[in-house]
């Protein structure tokens, strides 16, 4: 009896070391894809968390320029505090002594600007390091702020004048 073997290699199928090659370079593939991944992913928080101390130091900075620009008087103690006697006007005919400091009063383990009103803080901003408001000649103001949110680490800085209202009686405009 003779034994039908054919030539045709066919139906045999694939051997082991075609398959763990197989395997090998789909395993390379996978290894710079998830490489690739992880980079992107780190590289997009790195940038969320520069854009948020960006936020915080431009949201600090304004409110403090603004407090300042509408300010009676304003003055900077050492301890790292602004305190801020703004404008009398229609909504506030009594202004009272505001202030401005870095304190972490929630205890989250990060430093916010707080805006201290009527004896109650509020938060303005959070994840600040730093801070310096000094008058660096009479009615020019410098505000110094600076965050950092995981290891990204912003600065903000200006300079600023209150703004002068005049007491005397303005004139009628003529048409």
């Amino acid at each position: 009896m003779r034994l039908n073997r054919r030539t045709d290699h066919s139906e045999r199928g694939l051997t082991l070391l075609e398959v763990l090659v197989a395997l090998l370079i789909s395993g390379i593939f996978l290894l710079m894809a998830m490489r690739l991944f992880t980079d992107q992913w780190r590289g997009a928080r790195a940038l969320k968390n520069h854009l948020e101390a960006h936020y915080a130091v431009m949201t600090a900075g304004k409110t403090v320029s603004d407090a300042i620009r509408m300010s009676e008087t304003a003055s900077w103690t050492d301890p790292g505090v602004l305190k801020v006697l703004p404008l009398a006007d229609d909504s506030n005919p009594l202004p009272r002594l505001d202030s401005y400091f870095i304190d972490d009063l929630d205890h989250d383990g990060q430093k916010d600007l707080y805006w201290r009103h009527a004896e109650v803080p509020q938060p303005v901003a959070s994840c600040m390091i730093g801070w310096k408001c000094a008058e660096v000649e009479p009615g020019l103001w410098e505000i110094f702020l600076q965050a950092n949110v995981d290891g990204q680490i912003v600065t903000w800085q200006t300079l600023i004048r209150p703004r002068v209202y005049s007491l005397a009686p303005q004139m009628p405009s003529v048409l």
